[in-house]
């Protein structure tokens, strides 16, 4: 860290000032710690996020795309549980830090924040290897938040938007290593690597609809397993009924991680308004199979109606 360090706190600081004041922040970034004000009758929804260079993002990527993809990954937790987006801090471990990363670095985390409706109330900055941590504050009404453990044999199983984006971003190290904003158009993996969407209106929508509930960060056959184990739940899925990006096949589809998206499950009397929630909020969503109470609490793929084995997904250990 450099002698400045103050001076490089009070750039960030200026640069997310938009992004961290309101009537729910009496006490904001500059102080010990943040004073905030969750409505009454809420609970709050609190999750972290640590992304670390060469495991969740390469080496010599541009600043401000890690600032974005950070606050977006711990973002999407809140989408999960159903939760109203209300604050963040962030924390940046970093072997240096000229000014003009710090400031590129804010300003992607103040874009994401702006987009998803976070305001940014403190942080930290500390020498070390690179790493970004991220900690997101939502609220929901008392007892109406989504977990993994409410499925019921019976219950329709959906995933939002399309899968695998990421997955091939990641088989093309160098492009995503020098990515720019130039790269992101709309229907480029890079993008779905770097600017994934957490779904936050549709989950907050989903809260009287879903039975269960959780965002697909380490892949789907992974996060799915989450899901089955702690509801107690078999899923039967048909990989052919995936919805994949241009260019992924299924099983990489299922086993991809950074997609971000959420999969759910439902009663079947919930599946038109479901629909009509997806329509509303222009969020894919799809049917890929039924939950069943029968042994394995786990997912179980199928391909042209036949049971396959799939690799496990993304582990951090």
């Amino acid at each position: 860290m450099r002698d400045d360090e103050f001076s490089l706190i009070a750039q960030i600081v200026d640069v997310l000032d938009d992004a961290a004041s309101g009537p729910d922040v009496a006490v904001g970034p500059g102080d010990d710690a943040a004073v905030l004000s969750p409505p009454a009758g809420h609970q709050l929804v609190v999750s972290t996020d640590t992304l670390v260079i060469d495991q969740h993002f390469p080496q010599g990527a541009a600043a401000d795309l890690i600032g974005y993809r950070s606050m977006a990954a711990a973002t999407s937790d809140l989408a999960a549980m159903g939760a109203d987006p209300a604050w963040a801090t962030v924390s940046l471990t970093a072997p240096e830090l000229a000014p003009d990363s710090a400031k590129l670095f804010a300003e992607g985390i103040g874009e994401a924040a702006r987009r998803f409706g976070l305001k940014v109330v403190g942080g930290n900055l500390a020498k070390g290897q690179l790493s970004v941590t991220v900690t997101v504050h939502g609220h929901l009404p008392a007892n109406t938040a989504l977990t993994r453990r409410g499925a019921k044999a019976g219950d329709r199983v959906y995933v939002t938007g399309k899968l695998g984006g990421a997955a091939l971003a990641l088989q093309d190290m160098p492009r995503l290593r020098n990515c720019t904003l130039a790269d992101l158009r709309e229907d480029s993996p890079l993008r779905r690597y770097w600017r994934p969407t957490p779904r936050l209106a549709f989950g907050v929508g989903l809260r009287p609809l879903a039975t269960a509930a959780i965002d697909i960060s380490d892949g789907l056959a992974a996060d799915l397993a989450h899901l089955c184990a702690a509801s107690a739940i078999r899923c039967e899925v048909d990989l052919n009924r995936l919805p994949t990006f241009l260019g992924c096949d299924p099983r990489q589809a299922a086993t991809g991680g950074d997609d971000y998206e959420l999969a759910f499950t439902a009663p079947p009397q919930a599946h038109d308004k479901i629909i009509a929630l997806a329509e509303r909020g222009g969020v894919g969503v799809t049917n890929i199979g039924i939950a069943l109470e029968e042994a394995p609490f786990a997912p179980v793929w199928l391909l042209e109606g036949q049971p396959v084995q799939l690799a496990t997904g993304f582990r951090h250990f």
